[in-house]
């Protein structure tokens, strides 16, 4: 669990959200430490709590709050020889050039390389008259 700042619009516990680095004015904020030194850049986090502390905040219409998160189980497409339920593996994008799949082939919080663990397999999907597993990982941390 983490624990970092929102915008107190976006303080609901379930949202889900990407990092995406830090604004300007983040760099002189007495606060960055708390707020954007616990996170990663282009990882994808989940709320899970929202603390009843606020604080103000140039970037998000004026307040922040205390949040706690994780990061959430994310679903990508791996080659079906992979998809084995609890087994953890290098996360390899599969090639495959379907607009409309991107979402689970380069999915937002995951990066190539990544050690991720097998929580879930949801099914087959085809891409390219190829079949592939749609499984739900969880990424382990080094």
């Amino acid at each position: 669990m983490v624990i970092t700042l929102v915008g107190e619009k976006l303080a609901k516990p379930g949202l889900e959200f990407v990092y995406y680095g830090p604004g300007e004015p983040c760099k002189s904020c007495r606060l960055a430490r708390v707020c954007i030194g616990n996170l990663e850049p282009g990882r994808r986090y989940k709320i899970v709590r929202v603390r009843n502390i606020e604080h103000p905040c140039p970037l998000h219409e004026g307040k922040v709050r205390v949040v706690e998160v994780v990061e959430p189980a994310i679903e990508v497409l791996v080659e079906p020889r992979y998809a084995i339920a609890g087994s953890k593996i290098k996360l390899s994008f599969v090639e495959c050039n379907d607009k409309n799949k991107e979402e689970l082939i380069r999915p937002e919080g995951l990066f190539e390389g990544d050690t991720v663990k097998i929580v879930e397999i949801i099914g087959d999907v085809e891409c390219e008259g190829r079949k592939y597993k749609l499984v739900r990982v969880m990424r382990e941390k080094e």
